[in-house]
């Protein structure tokens, strides 16, 4: 298990994207979780617990050239995207953190990238991550996140397969 800071550039395209998620108008759905957190979200990829993942959002497309954009400016090679979506987390007096959970029980890589600069570290095995806005980990095994300290913590997060 490890988690690797990647470089975010900040392209246009990912400053575009943002924007755009960060909108009051984007649009989210409340999602009960077996990780003991409930949150807001919005799929991009489905799982591919069946034959194979399925776009679910007009953002998808969007969504997954940013990943590819930073992805390849940080040489990671990859063969496609198994998932992908955009998570958004509040504050809360309930459980401060999520399960520790796999997210598929096949080999992948995670991807996140943070969009808001609210606090909430995200561990991997004996490691943390306390991100920062913009930030870009990959990381690999058994993880879980706590939750924003302040505001609402907005992430994208995609699976690969490599």
């Amino acid at each position: 298990m490890s988690i690797n800071i990647l470089k975010n550039y900040k392209t246009p395209q990912y400053t575009e994207f943002k924007k755009l998620v960060l909108n009051d108008e984007f649009p989210w759905r409340y999602l009960d979780s077996d990780t003991g957190i409930c949150f807001y979200g919005h799929g991009l990829l489905t799982r591919p617990e069946g034959k194979y993942s399925e776009a679910i959002s007009q953002y998808t497309e969007f969504g997954m050239s940013v990943v590819d954009e930073i992805l390849q400016h940080n040489n990671i090679q990859y063969k496609f995207f198994l998932r992908s979506a955009l998570n958004c987390l509040h504050p809360d007096n309930d459980a401060q953190s999520s399960a520790p959970h796999v997210d598929h029980d096949f080999p992948h890589i995670n991807v996140i990238i943070y969009l808001t600069n609210t606090g909430g570290k995200t561990y991997c095995g004996d490691e943390f991550h306390d991100p920062k806005e913009d930030d870009v980990i990959l990381m690999t095994g058994e993880h879980w996140g706590e939750r924003p300290k302040v505001g609402r913590r907005i992430i994208l997060v995609t699976t690969l397969f490599i």
